[in-house]
């Protein structure tokens, strides 16, 4: 296991000597994406249209911060924890192929059409830690824009600015080696399948937040992009 630190926007070069395992700290600007700005993107995607933002070698971090608002334009971070990344798995390939982020930042696992993508791309899926987003959150440097401020504080689009956000672990690198399923299937088998006896749940099944929605599937989408 190795340790490296990284000024954004990074060349593929770099990205392709990470190894699923290592600790990767992130300097530079990240845009935070959720359900929403995914869809819209995909949709941009389908239809060749350009983005208010770069993300070409760049990364995303799955996240809807909590932001105070200063001023006009003026932003402060209070925190910034990843969210459940499956359930944007089915956009992953649209967002890498259009537009080019090398980094993609979150939690869990990303399903087989994403980890496709990844390693078509040269880019990587990064874990950030559960429980440390006011650790991510004193890494900011500034809030630098907010696009698509209507989808509201959690789901628009943030382009922060971090000096060495992590740690990170690199979950899925550009050769398709995951660490969530060496722990899914080798490290945690025993332990999980007593817990999915226990709560009976399908252990094939993999679920997001919320309760039993196959994430990936069009129920999920419709489940978490809903008005509220």
């Amino acid at each position: 296991m190795e340790t490296y630190y990284l000024n954004l926007p990074v060349s593929k070069e770099k990205i392709k000597v990470l190894r699923a395992g290592d600790i990767v700290y992130l300097s530079g600007t990240i845009f935070t994406l959720r359900d929403r700005p995914h869809q819209r993107i995909h949709e941009y995607a389908q239809k060749g249209v350009d983005l208010p933002f770069d993300l070409k070698d760049g990364a995303v971090i799955h996240c809807g911060p909590i932001i105070k608002y200063i001023g006009e334009h003026e932003w402060e971070v209070v925190s910034i924890g990843a969210t459940s990344s499956s359930r944007f798995s089915p956009f992953v390939a649209s967002l890498i192929k259009g537009y080019g982020p090398r980094i993609i930042i979150g939690k869990g696992n990303l399903f087989k059409e994403a980890v496709d993508a990844l390693i078509s791309h040269r880019s990587v899926f990064l874990l950030a830690i559960g429980g440390c987003a006011a650790l991510y959150g004193s890494q900011v440097v500034k809030v630098a824009n907010n696009y698509w401020g209507n989808f509201g504080m959690a789901d628009s689009v943030w382009e922060i600015e971090f000096n060495q956000l992590g740690p990170l672990s690199v979950g899925i690198d550009c050769k398709g080696d995951n660490l969530y399923k060496v722990l899914r299937e080798n490290i945690l088998k025993d332990n999980l399948a007593k817990i999915y006896k226990e709560c009976d749940i399908n252990p094939d099944l993999e679920f997001t937040w919320w309760p039993k929605v196959p994430p990936g599937t069009k129920s999920a989408t419709d489940y978490s992009t809903k008005a509220k």
